[in-house]
């Protein structure tokens, strides 16, 4: 009996002995998870609202642009000619973002529009928002939003005056948010309820735009009848705070996430509940409380050696292992990703070294593959700008995309540089052996889904032979740039 009281003794010494060992570690790992988990939270919160303020600059970019080269034409027809009103009817009904075409005044009461809408009598267009809005604009920008009383939707006007009109006359359109409303629902959906808001808000008035709760839309943000998180972020914007940022909600703290878009003066905007970045925390921590010693510290070990295998096999599967370019699968995603971000620009370059087989038959396959990792580090060094993708796709056959606009001249003289200081380094490294490389290339196309299909990869292969058959130690391009819009 007294042994086993002494053998209990000891057991229990030994369990508190390692409990004191084992408690810190997994206070420790406990903090250290809770951290990881917020930045992973915040970064998540980041990319979806870079992703989303920049997918409605470009659209609000792209409309000031269209309605650009219309006050353009406008201006050449001049006001004085019959047929500029011709010319300001083709808006209607064509537009889906302004569909109700342009409309213009003037401030002797004249009054077009593209509908066919025609004003009560004491219709004064001088005196209305957007034509005092336009005034102050040689090119087209939005004004101040509210809400369309025929359709109960919220809009901006966009507008700019006319500048050889024979009197003061001011051009416009206005513009519905069905694209800005579709980007938030986007971004909350794709966030699986984590951002529990997200909102478009102007920058001088501080009107919403577009929200996630359609009843806070045409409001004020700074409106005494909204939640505190709203005032708060008010604040933020009033300060010129952007980023990230801890705002106090009624029901909590927040991981706010605010942008700047420069081309409207709109701020996007996006929270998340602080709780609800840690729910999964709290999860694995109840289930690490009720868990044994052993099976605590196993779920230690376990996870770290899990997650640096994941880790290690993602970039095992998307790595080339002679080179350390991406290999042939990491390549197409990483385009892909490139071409969804910035659609319609970049040159996609695929290479083939010239006479590589004799350094194989004459060196053998270890030379080769020294030549191999030293063609792969020239690829890298030279096309090293951001935007720009290098890898091997199989054998002595490389890839480049660079992912940036470029004229033809560029792209040509670009090519040949590279080439001829890759003939030079390789005479260098093996005198006489003749090794060179020939490329294809290929402009990507301004249309979407000709850019990302496998036509893009064939005609550029295409246009690697042709070099090759051309004498090689060149390059040859399978289309024109695309012209600038």
């Amino acid at each position: 009996m007294e042994k086993k009281a002494k053998i209990s003794n000891v057991g229990f010494r030994l369990i508190c002995s390692v409990m004191l060992i084992v408690l810190p570690l997994l206070i420790m790992l406990f903090m250290l998870v809770r951290q990881e988990v917020l930045d992973l939270s915040r970064e998540k919160l980041a990319i979806q609202s870079q992703s989303g303020a920049e997918a409605v600059g470009v659209w609000a970019e792209e409309i000031l642009d269209e309605l650009d080269i219309y006050k353009d034409m406008i201006e050449q027809v001049g006001m004085d000619n019959p047929e500029v009103f011709k010319l300001m009817g083709t808006s209607y009904p064509d537009h889906e973002t302004y569909p109700y075409g342009l409309y213009w005044g003037d401030k002797e009461k004249n009054y077009f529009d593209s509908s066919g809408w025609v004003p009560e009598e004491d219709y004064v267009p001088a005196e209305r928002n957007w034509y005092r809005e336009g005034l102050t604009r040689d090119r087209f920008g939005f004004g101040e939003p509210y809400v369309d009383v025929m359709t109960g939707d919220i809009c901006v006007s966009a507008s700019a005056r006319v500048n050889n009109s024979p009197v003061e006359s001011v051009v416009a359109a206005d513009v519905y948010l069905d694209y800005a409303s579709k980007v938030v629902a986007d971004v909350t959906d794709i966030a699986g309820g984590d951002i529990g808001y997200a909102f478009f808000v102007t920058g001088k008035s501080r009107i919403i735009l577009a929200d996630s709760s359609d009843s806070m839309e045409g409001q004020p943000l700074n409106s005494e009848e909204n939640i505190l998180l709203y005032q708060n972020v008010d604040r933020l914007i009033a300060e010129n705070r952007t980023g990230q940022q801890e705002v106090e909600g009624t029901d909590g703290h927040y991981i706010t996430n605010i942008i700047h878009i420069d081309a409207v003066d709109w701020y996007f905007v996006t929270c998340m509940d602080s709780s609800v970045a840690l729910r999964n925390l709290y999860r694995i921590l109840a289930i690490m409380a009720v868990a044994s010693l052993v099976a605590c510290l196993l779920l230690v070990l376990v996870t770290f050696y899990s997650a640096k295998q994941i880790a290690l096999m993602g970039i095992r599967e998307k790595t080339d292992n002679l080179t350390g370019l991406l290999n042939r699968s990491g390549f197409h995603q990483a385009v892909k990703r490139a071409l969804t971000a910035h659609p319609g620009q970049g040159v996609l370059i695929i290479m083939d070294l010239d006479n590589f087989k004799q350094i194989n038959d004459k060196f053998g396959h270890p030379e080769g593959d020294v030549a191999l990792r030293s063609f792969a580090r020239q690829l890298d060094e030279f096309f090293n700008r951001s935007g720009d993708i290098t890898a091997r796709l199989g054998g002595d056959e490389f890839a480049v995309f660079v992912g940036r606009p470029l004229a033809a001249d560029a792209a040509k003289g670009m090519l040949r540089k590279f080439i001829d200081r890759v003939r030079e380094t390789f005479e260098t490294e093996y005198p006489g052996e003749g090794l060179s490389v020939s490329a294809g290339a290929s402009f990507v196309p301004k249309n979407p889904e000709k850019a990302m299909n496998d036509e893009l990869y064939r005609q550029t292969d295409a246009a690697l032979y042709e070099a090759k058959r051309n004498g090689r130690d060149g390059f040859v391009f399978a289309n024109e740039a695309p012209e600038e819009e």
